[in-house]
This record gives C-alpha cells, sequence and structure tokens, in this order.
C-alpha cells in the first residue's frame, strides 16, 4: 500500500470482484530485505478494505508471515495513512535529525569538539542505547544506566516532551487535512525535483554534524 496517498473524505470505491487487503511492513526496504535474509523480519500492519473472496484476512495475515513478521496488527487505510506520514515526519526521521542538530549545535556552541559532540548526540544512542532500549525497552534503560543518566532523564522527559507536543498537534492536523501527503505529490511532480531533492540531502550530508559522524564511522571497531 502506498503510505504517501491523500486521503479523501469520500471513501475509494473499487470492483466488486476485487478484494483491497493491504500490508504494510514497519520500518525501510532496506532493513526488511536484511532482516529477511538473516531470517528475521519487521512488523507489519494489515487493512482489509474490500474481501471480495472472504479470503482477505488469512491471505494478508499469510503474506506477513511470508516477509518475516514477528507480529501483525490490525488498522484501516485512513489510520495506517496517517499514522505513516505522522511517524516518517516525527520521532522516526524529522524530529529526531531535529533534536541531533539542535543538541549538537549546542555542545559544538560551548566548545566541544566535533568528534564529541557527534559521540554524545548520535553514535552512543545508536550503537549502545537504542539497541538495548529494542530488546528491553525504555523502561529497562532507565532502571539499568548509571545513576547521573538515570536521574537526569527522570527530570527532564517530561520538559521535552511538553516542548514538543504542540509540534506533534500541529503535524498530525497537517497529516489529517492531506497537507502533508498533497505536498509530497506536488513537490515530487515537479520536472526538477530530483535537482531540488539533491540540493536538500547534499546540505544535510555536507552539514558539520554528518561529516563529523562519516568520519566517526569509520572508526568504529571492525572496519
Amino acid at each position: 500500500m502506498a503510505s504517501a496517498s491523500p486521503i479523501k473524505s469520500k471513501p475509494t470505491s473499487f470492483p466488486g470482484r476485487r478484494g483491497r487487503d493491504p500490508g504494510s511492513p514497519k520500518g525501510s526496504g532496506t532493513s526488511l530485505r536484511r532482516l529477511f535474509l538473516a531470517g528475521q523480519g519487521l512488523n507489519s500492519s494489515f487493512a482489509i478494505f474490500q474481501d471480495a473472496t472472504g479470503k482477505a484476512r488469512d491471505r494478508v495475515i499469510a503474506l506477513g508471515i511470508g516477509v518475516g513478521s514477528g507480529y501483525l496488527f490490525e488498522t484501516d487505510f485512513k489510520k495506517e495513512v496517517f499514522s505513516d506520514l505522522t511517524g516518517e515526519r516525527g520521532t522516526l526521521m524529522g524530529c529526531i535529525q531535529g533534536i541531533f542538530a539542535a543538541q549538537y549545535q549546542t555542545l559544538r556552541n560551548n566548545g566541544h569538539s566535533p568528534s564529541e559532540a557527534f559521540n554524545e548526540t548520535v553514535e552512543e544512542l545508536t550503537q549502545s542505547l537504542m539497541p538495548l532500549v529494542a530488546e528491553n525497552g525504555m523502561d529497562w534503560m532507565y532502571a539499568n544506566c548509571s545513576t547521573t543518566a538515570q536521574r537526569g532523564a527522570l527530570d527532564w522527559w517530561k520538559k521535552f516532551r511538553d516542548a514538543t507536543q504542540p509540534v506533534f498537534d500541529e503535524l498530525y492536523a497537517s497529516v489529517a487535512a492531506g497537507k502533508e501527503a498533497q505536498r509530497s505529490i506536488d513537490l515530487n511532480s515537479q520536472a526538477d525535483y530530483r535537482e531540488k531533492l539533491n540540493k536538500e540531502l547534499e546540505e544535510l550530508r555536507n552539514s558539520e554534524m554528518w561529516q563529523a559522524g562519516a568520519a566517526v564511522r569509520q572508526l568504529r571497531p571492525g572496519k
């Protein structure tokens, strides 16, 4: 299912003899392929819009199992699109890049080196902490970290929640109004969209933070 499709108030109808029962792995195609080859997989959502054969549920669950999903959760077309677009712009990519950039700049403004700023902002999170959060949950991480990290995290997480909640509410409203999907369609339909996109990606790639990241990755053990 293409999650960037705009949602209209009037539902789309399909010929009665055709089923519409998409499954959507929750992750990138690169990760899906790597995990599949390793005998693992990503969790998936599924939605049944039109069950023409009476076998839609069995078919879509089998598809999810076939691509390696550990579990599948049911949703509908509208919720899948709204949650997907919110996640991409939020904690999965947009928000986390913004948070990375803000903390990195604060450290740099206060005299920390690019290497130190990157390690304390990105490297420790991705290489050490998030794998443990994935295995055990953030509650476990809070209970099993140093006392300084524990106290600081407990004192500050609600402040960050309260600071970002209005931004997430604004984001969801924009998604629900169809603005985010329409913007993607409009920009990606322009003849020079690839040229403009490459400029945006180049700016990100050439930022000091991600140039520091490229250097740090080359110094990881085993490289």
